[in-house]
């Protein structure tokens, strides 16, 4: 969710996850290489948020009465969200599920040292110590058969760099001018990565240092839903003005500096 000219932009996370494929597939030039099992990353990029759609289709309030933003979920709510969403993509393609189940676990440890070092574990609230148990024994199972671990890694990596592009165009970066940046970035596998730049270049426009993408520009949709910036009262207030929100395209734009 984000505010623009008085009214909120919402975008689902599954719409999310679908803009992380349109980036997979327009990625790679002379300096970026596609990695290795490209098709299972891709996959996992466009279900890595999948267990966010039965949540999304009853929508909760915050306590202003604004649309409940997805980082603001109750834990036990978000585990079992992201539990189903690994489940989910293991079904698909076992790589890609075993690259979501990093997914998920790297939202509760600093996207697995992305962000610095994870907190410890046993301060953490018991539903979430379970998760990610959980998450520990599925790369115990797999990894050995769908290994090496540098590969698992590097394809990670990838899939944190189209999320946090996406999150930066359409929720409050972008839109409020920022700048940012998408760490370790792999440029061919066995890549320690390099930092892509973020910067604005006009509205709903993109500017990336270094450029990754096979031509620039490259249109990166995503669909959204428009409503007015109001207490909503209660849910069923919340779903109504959703539902009568007719879904339109965001135009975002990815261009070379």
């Amino acid at each position: 969710m984000s505010r623009r000219d008085g009214e909120l932009v919402l975008v689902r996370q599954v719409d999310h996850q679908l803009q992380c494929r349109v980036m997979a597939d327009a990625w790679g030039n002379d300096q970026f290489e596609r990695l290795p099992h490209w098709a299972s990353l891709v996959t996992a990029a466009a279900v890595h948020d999948e267990g966010w759609r039965a949540w999304e289709e009853s929508p909760q309030l915050d306590s202003a009465g604004r649309p409940e933003d997805f980082i603001d979920v109750d834990r036990a709510i978000h585990v079992d969200i992201y539990r189903r969403g690994i489940e989910h993509a293991l079904g698909l393609d076992r790589r890609a599920g075993l690259i979501v189940s990093m997914h998920g676990r790297g939202l509760y440890e600093a996207r697995l040292g992305l962000d610095g070092d994870a907190p410890d574990r046993s301060g953490m609230r018991p539903e979430v110590q379970r998760f990610l148990g959980e998450q520990d024994e599925i790369a115990a199972r797999l990894t050995p058969e769908l290994g090496p671990v540098a590969e698992l890694w590097d394809a990670y990596r990838l899939l944190q760099a189209w999320d946090l592009l996406s999150l930066y165009v359409v929720w409050r970066a972008l839109p409020a001018g920022r700048s940012g940046e998408l760490p370790q970035v792999p440029r061919r596998s066995g890549d320690p990565g390099v930092g892509i730049r973020l910067r604005p270049g006009g509205a709903d426009t993109v500017v990336l240092d270094p450029y990754p993408f096979a031509e620039s520009p490259v249109a990166l949709p995503v669909e959204a839903r428009v409503i007015a910036d109001r207490d909503y009262r209660d849910p069923a207030a919340l779903g109504d003005a959703i539902e009568r929100a007719r879904p339109r395209p965001l135009e975002i734009v990815a261009r070379s500096g």
